[in-house]
Protein backbone atom coordinates (compact mmCIF):
# COMPACT_ATOMS: atom_id res chain seq x y z
CA UNK A 1 0.00 0.00 0.00
CA UNK A 2 1.55 3.41 -0.96
CA UNK A 3 2.23 5.86 1.66
CA UNK A 4 -0.66 8.14 2.48
CA UNK A 5 0.48 11.01 4.89
CA UNK A 6 -2.76 11.33 6.04
CA UNK A 7 -2.53 11.49 9.71
CA UNK A 8 -4.59 14.38 11.33
CA UNK A 9 -5.06 14.38 15.13
CA UNK A 10 -8.47 15.03 16.85
CA UNK A 11 -8.07 17.45 19.88
CA UNK A 12 -9.92 18.65 23.05
CA UNK A 13 -8.80 21.43 23.84
CA UNK A 14 -9.96 22.81 27.14
CA UNK A 15 -7.38 25.40 28.68
CA UNK A 16 -4.09 26.25 27.72
CA UNK A 17 -1.44 26.83 30.39
CA UNK A 18 1.65 28.78 29.99
CA UNK A 19 4.92 28.35 31.56
CA UNK A 20 7.99 29.81 31.26
CA UNK A 21 10.18 27.61 29.19
CA UNK A 22 13.84 26.02 29.79
CA UNK A 23 16.67 27.55 27.78
CA UNK A 24 19.14 26.48 25.23
CA UNK A 25 21.89 27.68 25.59
CA UNK A 26 23.66 24.28 26.10
CA UNK A 27 25.63 23.04 23.84
CA UNK A 28 23.82 19.44 22.45
CA UNK A 29 24.80 16.35 23.39
CA UNK A 30 26.39 13.82 20.71
CA UNK A 31 24.98 10.55 21.34
CA UNK A 32 26.44 7.54 19.82
CA UNK A 33 23.94 4.56 19.77
CA UNK A 34 23.92 2.07 22.79
CA UNK A 35 21.89 -0.43 21.18
CA UNK A 36 20.93 -1.84 17.69
CA UNK A 37 17.58 -1.46 16.20
CA UNK A 38 14.98 -3.69 17.33
CA UNK A 39 11.20 -4.15 15.49
CA UNK A 40 8.35 -4.66 17.73
CA UNK A 41 5.66 -5.88 15.40
CA UNK A 42 2.53 -5.82 17.71
CA UNK A 43 -1.59 -6.50 16.42
CA UNK A 44 -2.31 -3.09 16.00
CA UNK A 45 0.76 -1.10 16.04
CA UNK A 46 4.71 -1.59 14.81
CA UNK A 47 7.17 0.12 17.35
CA UNK A 48 11.04 0.40 16.41
CA UNK A 49 13.74 1.43 19.25
CA UNK A 50 17.50 2.34 20.39
CA UNK A 51 19.31 3.48 23.16
CA UNK A 52 22.08 6.19 22.64
CA UNK A 53 24.74 7.43 24.98
CA UNK A 54 24.83 6.01 28.47
CA UNK A 55 24.47 6.72 32.29
CA UNK A 56 22.89 10.20 32.74
CA UNK A 57 22.81 11.46 29.13
CA UNK A 58 21.27 8.25 28.12
CA UNK A 59 18.23 8.80 25.86
CA UNK A 60 15.86 6.21 24.18
CA UNK A 61 14.18 6.59 21.07
CA UNK A 62 11.08 5.15 19.92
CA UNK A 63 9.42 5.50 16.66
CA UNK A 64 5.56 4.28 16.39
CA UNK A 65 3.50 3.45 13.22
CA UNK A 66 -0.08 2.70 13.54
CA UNK A 67 -0.40 2.11 9.22
CA UNK A 68 1.31 1.95 6.37
CA UNK A 69 2.73 6.38 5.69
CA UNK A 70 5.60 8.44 6.25
CA UNK A 71 4.19 9.44 9.57
CA UNK A 72 6.20 8.92 12.67
CA UNK A 73 5.46 8.87 16.10
CA UNK A 74 8.34 9.81 18.07
CA UNK A 75 8.81 9.47 21.93
CA UNK A 76 12.39 10.37 23.57
CA UNK A 77 12.62 8.84 27.19
CA UNK A 78 15.60 9.80 29.59
CA UNK A 79 16.94 12.48 31.47
CA UNK A 80 18.18 15.25 28.80
CA UNK A 81 14.54 15.08 27.68
CA UNK A 82 12.92 16.40 30.94
CA UNK A 83 11.04 19.25 30.79
CA UNK A 84 9.17 22.09 33.44
CA UNK A 85 6.71 22.38 31.04
CA UNK A 86 2.86 21.17 30.69
CA UNK A 87 3.10 21.71 27.17
CA UNK A 88 4.70 23.69 24.06
CA UNK A 89 7.00 23.10 20.90
CA UNK A 90 10.47 21.62 20.96
CA UNK A 91 12.83 21.75 17.69
CA UNK A 92 13.39 18.75 15.84
CA UNK A 93 15.55 18.31 12.62
CA UNK A 94 16.49 15.43 10.58
CA UNK A 95 19.80 15.92 9.81
CA UNK A 96 22.24 17.07 7.85
CA UNK A 97 20.16 17.62 4.96
CA UNK A 98 16.36 18.31 6.14
CA UNK A 99 15.45 21.99 8.02
CA UNK A 100 14.29 22.32 11.62
CA UNK A 101 10.78 22.17 12.37
CA UNK A 102 8.75 23.11 15.49
CA UNK A 103 6.59 20.26 16.88
CA UNK A 104 4.38 19.96 20.25
CA UNK A 105 4.87 17.83 22.50
CA UNK A 106 3.47 16.16 25.40
CA UNK A 107 5.45 15.75 29.17
CA UNK A 108 5.42 12.34 30.80
CA UNK A 109 7.15 9.82 33.05
CA UNK A 110 7.76 6.30 33.18
CA UNK A 111 7.07 3.95 36.33
CA UNK A 112 10.39 4.68 37.44
CA UNK A 113 10.28 8.57 36.96
CA UNK A 114 12.24 8.13 33.96
CA UNK A 115 11.28 11.69 31.98
CA UNK A 116 9.45 11.35 28.79
CA UNK A 117 9.16 13.35 25.79
CA UNK A 118 6.35 12.21 23.61
CA UNK A 119 6.18 14.23 20.15
CA UNK A 120 2.09 15.02 19.66
CA UNK A 121 0.60 13.90 16.56
CA UNK A 122 2.98 12.16 13.45
CA UNK A 123 5.65 14.21 12.14
CA UNK A 124 7.60 13.66 8.94
CA UNK A 125 11.66 13.21 7.74
CA UNK A 126 10.60 16.62 5.61
CA UNK A 127 8.42 19.39 7.26
CA UNK A 128 5.40 20.63 5.14
CA UNK A 129 6.00 22.75 2.68
CA UNK A 130 4.54 26.39 3.26
CA UNK A 131 2.31 25.81 -0.27
CA UNK A 132 1.25 22.12 0.68
CA UNK A 133 -0.16 24.10 4.00
CA UNK A 134 -1.99 25.97 2.54
CA UNK A 135 -3.61 23.91 0.31
CA UNK A 136 -4.61 21.64 3.29
CA UNK A 137 -5.95 24.27 4.82
CA UNK A 138 -7.93 25.68 1.68
CA UNK A 139 -9.78 21.90 1.50
CA UNK A 140 -10.63 21.95 5.10
CA UNK A 141 -12.21 25.77 4.79
CA UNK A 142 -13.75 24.60 1.41
CA UNK A 143 -15.44 21.09 4.21
CA UNK A 144 -13.13 19.05 1.91
CA UNK A 145 -11.78 16.30 4.62
CA UNK A 146 -9.96 13.93 2.58
CA UNK A 147 -6.33 15.97 1.14
CA UNK A 148 -3.29 14.05 0.31
CA UNK A 149 -0.15 14.74 1.55
CA UNK A 150 3.38 14.44 -0.65
CA UNK A 151 5.48 11.21 0.31
CA UNK A 152 8.69 10.84 1.84
CA UNK A 153 11.00 9.40 -0.64
CA UNK A 154 13.58 6.37 0.25
CA UNK A 155 16.09 8.54 -0.63
CA UNK A 156 15.27 11.30 1.57
CA UNK A 157 14.96 8.64 4.58
CA UNK A 158 18.21 7.06 3.42
CA UNK A 159 20.39 10.48 3.68
CA UNK A 160 19.26 11.40 7.42
CA UNK A 161 21.94 10.28 9.60
CA UNK A 162 21.48 12.41 12.66
CA UNK A 163 18.16 13.53 14.52
CA UNK A 164 18.54 16.95 16.46
CA UNK A 165 16.27 18.01 19.60
CA UNK A 166 16.16 21.07 21.16
CA UNK A 167 14.54 23.99 23.14
CA UNK A 168 12.11 23.35 26.17
CA UNK A 169 14.25 20.50 27.47
CA UNK A 170 17.14 20.34 29.97
CA UNK A 171 19.67 19.45 27.71
CA UNK A 172 19.56 19.50 23.47
CA UNK A 173 21.00 16.18 22.03
CA UNK A 174 21.76 14.63 18.84
CA UNK A 175 21.25 11.21 18.37
CA UNK A 176 23.56 9.52 15.86
CA UNK A 177 21.04 7.02 14.02
CA UNK A 178 23.35 6.61 10.67
CA UNK A 179 21.46 6.11 7.80
CA UNK A 180 17.65 5.87 8.43
CA UNK A 181 17.14 3.75 5.59
CA UNK A 182 17.22 0.45 6.28
CA UNK A 183 15.23 0.79 10.27
CA UNK A 184 12.35 2.92 8.59
CA UNK A 185 12.42 0.18 5.65
CA UNK A 186 11.76 -2.26 8.39
CA UNK A 187 9.02 -0.47 9.69
CA UNK A 188 7.36 -0.12 6.69
CA UNK A 189 7.01 -3.56 6.08
CA UNK A 190 5.82 -3.99 9.67
CA UNK A 191 3.17 -1.53 8.64
CA UNK A 192 2.25 -3.05 5.78
CA UNK A 193 1.92 -6.17 7.30
CA UNK A 194 -0.38 -4.87 9.60
CA UNK A 195 -3.26 -4.60 7.53
CA UNK A 196 -3.45 -8.62 6.81
CA UNK A 197 -3.87 -9.32 10.51
CA UNK A 198 -6.84 -6.93 10.41
CA UNK A 199 -8.49 -8.81 8.25
CA UNK A 200 -7.88 -6.07 5.25
CA UNK A 201 -7.15 -7.38 1.38
CA UNK A 202 -4.08 -6.09 0.81
CA UNK A 203 -4.32 -6.95 -2.75
CA UNK A 204 -7.10 -4.61 -3.27
CA UNK A 205 -6.21 -1.52 -1.00
CA UNK A 206 -3.23 -1.21 -2.64
CA UNK A 207 -4.97 -0.06 -5.73
CA UNK A 208 -7.49 1.71 -4.43
CA UNK A 209 -9.29 4.14 -5.50
CA UNK A 210 -10.89 5.78 -2.92
CA UNK A 211 -9.85 5.64 0.87
CA UNK A 212 -12.42 5.69 3.48
CA UNK A 213 -13.46 8.97 3.80
CA UNK A 214 -15.07 10.89 6.47
CA UNK A 215 -18.15 12.85 6.10
CA UNK A 216 -17.75 16.34 8.30
CA UNK A 217 -15.03 17.08 10.60
CA UNK A 218 -14.00 14.66 13.06
CA UNK A 219 -12.51 17.25 15.54
CA UNK A 220 -16.32 17.08 16.29
CA UNK A 221 -16.81 13.84 16.83
CA UNK A 222 -15.07 14.19 20.26
CA UNK A 223 -15.68 17.40 22.65
CA UNK A 224 -14.75 18.41 26.00
CA UNK A 225 -18.14 17.15 27.14
CA UNK A 226 -16.44 13.09 26.44
CA UNK A 227 -13.61 14.04 28.80
CA UNK A 228 -14.28 11.44 32.03
CA UNK A 229 -15.40 13.48 34.58
CA UNK A 230 -13.20 11.60 37.51
CA UNK A 231 -9.87 12.42 35.24
CA UNK A 232 -10.79 15.70 35.20
CA UNK A 233 -11.39 16.24 38.52
CA UNK A 234 -8.20 14.90 38.93
CA UNK A 235 -6.29 16.90 36.47
CA UNK A 236 -5.04 13.49 34.25
CA UNK A 237 -4.43 14.19 30.62
CA UNK A 238 -3.46 11.42 27.72
CA UNK A 239 -3.41 10.78 24.02
CA UNK A 240 -5.23 7.85 22.47
CA UNK A 241 -4.17 6.59 19.16
CA UNK A 242 -7.04 4.13 17.43
CA UNK A 243 -8.23 2.37 14.95
CA UNK A 244 -11.89 1.91 13.16
CA UNK A 245 -12.94 -0.75 11.49
CA UNK A 246 -15.39 0.94 8.27
CA UNK A 247 -17.56 -1.70 6.74
CA UNK A 248 -18.55 -1.62 2.73
CA UNK A 249 -21.13 0.66 4.10
CA UNK A 250 -19.36 3.29 5.55
CA UNK A 251 -20.52 2.17 8.97
CA UNK A 252 -18.03 1.70 11.86
CA UNK A 253 -18.29 -1.18 13.37
CA UNK A 254 -15.66 -1.82 15.79
CA UNK A 255 -12.96 0.49 17.54
CA UNK A 256 -9.79 -0.55 18.66
CA UNK A 257 -6.95 1.14 21.11
CA UNK A 258 -3.63 1.13 19.07
CA UNK A 259 -1.99 3.15 21.61
CA UNK A 260 -2.80 4.93 24.87
CA UNK A 261 -1.25 6.48 27.46
CA UNK A 262 -3.96 5.60 30.00
CA UNK A 263 -6.10 5.68 32.35
CA UNK A 264 -8.61 3.00 30.30
CA UNK A 265 -11.39 5.94 31.27
CA UNK A 266 -10.17 7.85 28.22
CA UNK A 267 -10.19 4.96 26.03
CA UNK A 268 -13.46 4.25 26.68
CA UNK A 269 -14.50 7.85 25.95
CA UNK A 270 -12.90 7.55 22.95
CA UNK A 271 -14.34 4.63 21.32
CA UNK A 272 -17.79 5.53 23.06
CA UNK A 273 -17.94 8.77 21.26
CA UNK A 274 -16.31 7.64 18.16
CA UNK A 275 -18.58 5.21 17.37
CA UNK A 276 -21.51 7.25 18.28
CA UNK A 277 -20.61 10.19 16.02
CA UNK A 278 -18.40 8.68 13.06
CA UNK A 279 -20.21 9.04 9.89
CA UNK A 280 -18.09 7.75 6.47
CA UNK A 281 -17.93 7.18 3.02
CA UNK A 282 -16.84 3.53 2.34
CA UNK A 283 -13.50 2.79 0.72
CA UNK A 284 -13.64 1.67 -3.46
CA UNK A 285 -11.52 -0.46 -4.81
CA UNK A 286 -9.80 0.08 -8.80
CA UNK A 287 -13.22 -0.69 -10.52
CA UNK A 288 -15.32 1.81 -7.97
CA UNK A 289 -16.85 -1.12 -5.57
CA UNK A 290 -16.98 -0.11 -1.47
CA UNK A 291 -15.13 -2.84 0.19
CA UNK A 292 -14.56 -2.88 4.20
CA UNK A 293 -10.93 -0.61 5.22
CA UNK A 294 -10.46 0.77 8.12
CA UNK A 295 -9.72 4.60 9.55
CA UNK A 296 -7.45 6.14 12.31
CA UNK A 297 -6.74 9.11 14.13
CA UNK A 298 -5.88 10.13 17.34
CA UNK A 299 -7.52 12.22 20.85
CA UNK A 300 -5.74 14.31 22.57
CA UNK A 301 -7.23 15.09 26.21
CA UNK A 302 -5.66 18.03 27.94
CA UNK A 303 -6.37 20.73 30.64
Amino acid sequence: MGKTGRDRAIFVLLAALALPGVGTAKEPLRLKPGSKWNVHYAEDSCRMGRSFGEGDQKVVLMIDRYQPGDALRLSFIGKPAYTRMNEGVVRLRFGPAETEQEVQFYPATLSDRTPTLIIRGGVRIVPRSPEEIAAYEASIKAKRFDFEWSDITPEQEAAVTYIEVSRAIRNPFILETGSLGAPLAALEKCTDELLGHWGIDVAKHAALSRKVKAKGNPGNWVTSRDYPADMWMQGKRAIVQFRLNVDAAGKPTACHIQQSTRPKAFDDAVCKAIMRNAEFEPALDSGGSPIASYWLNSVTFHM
